[in-house]
């Protein structure tokens, strides 16, 4: 179970709350929509939650500095993006397939995505596979360093 600290708008006090949940209550009797608000301070442990909320506490209350922020982070599609080309043989069509699925998930790409796809396009020097892309018609640079796929009919 993910745990998180919100601040109460009414009253200022920090609480900890699930994240799965979609409304808290705070002690002010404030109803608070989780679903409107940023959980900050993502956290596993409930033991963990409790120190922070202490110490946002503390800190909002002028006792020091606030904790460094921990933040659940977001997976991001080169896992599945990686699963459904493995399948496809001809390297080139692989590499359009990746582009295409890069192009729909960001809008544009550019070559640090293209280096974490690398592994699954035969590790070939990603400026090298930029411009065998280019080459056959399958991207357009739509501004430097910023790629789009070509859309086939």
């Amino acid at each position: 179970m993910k745990y998180g600290v919100i601040v109460c708008p009414k009253c200022g006090r920090a609480r900890g709350v699930e994240s799965s949940r979609k409304t808290t209550t705070c002690q002010c009797g404030r109803k608070i929509d989780l679903r409107r608000r940023k959980l900050q301070f993502m956290t596993d442990s409930p033991h963990e939650l409790a120190a922070i909320v202490g110490k946002v506490n503390a800190s909002l209350r002028g006792a020091g500095p606030m904790p460094p922020a921990k933040s659940r982070k977001k997976a991001g599609r080169e896992p599945h993006i990686r699963e459904e080309v493995l399948s496809i043989k001809d390297p080139l069509e692989r590499m359009r397939s990746i582009v295409a699925e890069l192009t729909a998930a960001k809008s544009e790409f550019d070559i640090e995505d293209i280096k974490r796809m690398s592994p699954v396009l035969g590790n070939q020097k990603p400026e090298r596979l930029v411009a065998r892309l280019l080459e056959n018609g399958l991207i357009y640079e739509v501004s430097p360093g910023k790629f789009k796929v070509v859309r086939l009919q």
